[in-house]
């Protein structure tokens, strides 16, 4: 083992070849080896550059939960059957912009959002339904026009673009429909 004094020494000898004694028992210190010290003028350390921020992930990049993926082979008999979100829709509505500025242009439907959300079984249901105007009392005097309220007319929107993000711009798939009840 070579022993250096210092990191400047360490790069002198290791530029020339240094016929320098090793060690032969690392536990005794090297006796009356002197190594020439450099005296160049130490120049100050520059501080290292700070890091900038670390920038933020993209929604895309998120885990979400395990969902399964579609079979390959879908049963015929199920084919009506409502269809579970798959990974790339939760995607489409966590970066749908029409989503975000419908919860920015309602601000009251966070809370209508939360409250129905804490309901569970046909609570909910029941809660949806009157929210979206399509209750049963809604229903029955379809003859006579009506005024929608505005968190029916904001949920209706939420509703619309959260079908448009799950569609992905695929129009031939079939959807909400609201403009026979207005």
């Amino acid at each position: 083992m070579v022993v250096y004094c210092s990191v400047p020494c360490y790069k002198k000898h290791k530029e020339e070849a240094c016929t320098g004694k090793t060690a032969s028992d690392p536990s005794k210190p090297p006796q009356g080896e002197v190594l020439e010290v450099p005296t160049e003028p130490t120049q100050p350390k520059e501080e290292a550059p700070l890091e900038d921020p670390k920038p933020l992930r993209p929604l895309t990049s998120l885990k979400w939960p395990y969902i399964p993926d579609e079979s390959a082979y879908p049963d015929p008999l199920k084919r009506d059957d409502p269809k579970t979100l798959q990974l790339h829709h939760y995607e489409a509505i966590a970066t749908s912009p029409a989503i975000r500025k419908t919860l920015a242009k309602h601000p009251g439907l966070k809370q209508l959002l939360r409250s129905v959300d804490s309901l569970r079984g046909y609570d909910r249901e029941h809660a949806l339904q009157r929210a979206l105007g399509v209750a049963a009392p809604d229903i029955k005097d379809i003859s006579a026009p009506k005024e929608l309220s505005e968190d029916v007319v904001a949920l209706r929107e939420l509703a619309e673009a959260v079908e448009a993000a799950v569609r992905g711009g695929q129009e031939s798939a079939l959807g909400l429909d609201w403009d026979a009840e207005q």
